[in-house]
């Protein structure tokens, strides 16, 4: 056993909010087709593979060091032997197989939280959807990894004929020489970061002056959202432990081409779409406030290239506009908002950035203090987060990955995520809510792309030739889907495809 890594700010801040009702694990959804050749016992297959590797890729070998599970003074400590029948797990879908039944399963993955006595991972792999198809639903603490750096940990390839790859926890990654990184001996790794913090100094506290003045309505400019803005939402209450998982899919020519159509860009088209959806959801249960919805939206920072994990991230709070009614005006205000949370953050340092991150995030760590909870004013609604992912088909073991749904993690004061993954020309949304403060989220996730359709019959016209195009994307062959489609469940299952509901 040799001494990790320590954690730097917002790391901790993520094991310190770990609770039973608030566990503080991120995760991936993946589903895969087998090759056309693979026999029926194939993913029985792909679990002996897997098994066959032992754990020795950082951060898999990570795991909390300190007193009650590392809480107090927590560093990361690398292990030497770990047992993998308690990481790897393997499980099958009742029949039919469907999208509803994967999503009932994920849900109840979701809602455990995990062993803080043993590295912070796990992998299911789970066999039994329609088609001859299976998913992969992997989870990782959050002080392991944000969104970016997880989607960096995969390790399938982007050729069928030579996925035969190890697997994540066993694959070979740059890593930074022990005792080189340094120059100031023993006590280097203390000297430099507190080295790295005073010159980050003068940055951080021109970005806290900014927002405090903003917060006092001080602000010079109109677009720029302020950390007092966002009213109070069903969302921002105290969280119980049952999870529940919704997904949507779309293409990302489509949202390339609203975007141009609307004068903005694909991420703004992804606000507008969920800003809809939201409002929309909000009313049907007469819970709409009359002042906007104000979203938090992550912005990945430069990384260390041999950096295992671990986050490096900050945040940008957006208005959603959802207190206007016209389509148009209010894609315009959240595109402005957008720009102005993006432009502000410039003005600091990445040291500085992940030190402006925690601080501004002070009130969520509050609320794990018993009889507080989601009494804290939030500083926004809802987190919408939108992580690049790989441009290109990955294969494992000759299976195709068709989707990757993220699905992320809950807080006090924070009842639904709504996290969004690029993947071979695919967006793949995943709404991750409370089950009993945010019911039948799975109306989020239809109404999305609903939402969608409104905003190309306003900026682009013919709604109806359109229309056809906002089904999820198809990244199978036609062969395949004739297939699965003669074997599946019935139509009305079907069509559940295109929001995996709980």
């Amino acid at each position: 056993m040799v001494q990790g890594k320590p954690l730097n700010l917002l790391d901790l801040s993520f094991v310190l909010m770990e609770t039973r009702q608030t566990p503080m694990h991120v995760a991936g959804l993946q589903t895969f087709v087998p090759p056309a050749d693979a026999p029926r016992d194939f993913p029985r297959q792909v679990y002996e593979y897997l098994r066959s590797f032992p754990v020795t890729a950082p951060p898999f070998n990570y795991r909390l060091r300190g007193p009650l599970s590392g809480r107090l003074v927590p560093s990361f400590e690398e292990v030497e032997k770990i047992d993998l029948d308690y990481h790897l797990r393997h499980s099958a879908l009742p029949f039919p197989g469907g999208e509803r039944e994967l999503g009932v399963l994920v849900s109840r993955l979701h809602s455990n939280p995990m062993d803080l006595d043993r590295p912070l991972w796990e992998i299911h792999l789970v066999e039994g959807l329609h088609g001859g198809r299976f998913a992969m639903y992997g989870k990782l603490h959050h002080a392991l990894a944000d969104g970016v750096s997880g989607v960096g940990l995969l390790n399938f390839s982007n050729d069928p004929a030579s996925s035969r790859t190890p697997p994540i926890w066993a694959a070979d990654r740059p890593r930074k020489p022990r005792g080189s990184s340094s120059p100031y001996g023993p006590f280097g790794l203390v000297q430099s970061a507190m080295a790295a913090q005073a010159r980050a100094l003068p940055s951080l506290l021109q970005g806290l002056y900014g927002s405090a003045k903003a917060a006092l309505g001080l602000k010079a400019d109109p677009d720029f959202t302020s950390l007092a803005e966002a009213p109070r939402t069903i969302f921002n209450t105290n969280v119980t432990p049952q999870r529940r998982v919704a997904t949507q899919a779309v293409t990302v020519e489509r949202m390339k081409r609203l975007g141009e159509a609307a004068g903005g860009s694909l991420n703004d088209v992804l606000l507008a779409a969920c800003s809809g959806a939201l409002r929309r959801y909000l009313q049907e249960l007469d819970q709409l406030p009359r002042k906007s919805l104000i979203c938090s939206i992550p912005i990945a920072l430069p990384r260390d290239a041999s950096q295992a994990g671990g986050n490096s991230i900050s945040f940008a709070n957006v208005r959603l506009a959802t207190d206007v009614e016209d389509v148009r005006e209010r894609f315009d205000v959240i595109r402005r908002s957008s720009a102005a949370g993006r432009e502000y953050l410039k003005q600091m340092d990445t040291t500085a950035l992940i030190d402006y991150t925690v601080l501004i995030s002070t009130p969520q760590l509050i609320t794990r203090v018993p009889g507080i909870g989601a009494r804290v004013p939030p500083i926004y609604n809802v987190i919408i987060s939108n992580v690049p992912g790989p441009r290109g088909k990955l294969y494992f073991l000759g299976a195709e990955m068709e989707a990757y749904y993220p699905i992320s993690a809950l807080a006090h004061g924070q009842a639904l995520n709504i996290t969004v993954m690029s993947y071979a020309g695919g967006l793949y949304f995943g709404f991750t809510a409370c089950h009993e403060r945010v019911p039948s989220v799975q109306r989020l996730a239809v109404y999305t792309g609903e939402a969608l359709a409104e905003l190309e019959s306003v900026f682009l016209g013919g709604a109806a030739k359109e229309k056809a195009k906002s089904r999820a994307p198809r990244p199978r062959s036609k062969p395949a889907r004739r297939k699965a489609a003669g074997k599946g469940p019935p139509p009305k299952a079907r069509r559940a495809k295109r929001a995996a509901t709980t």
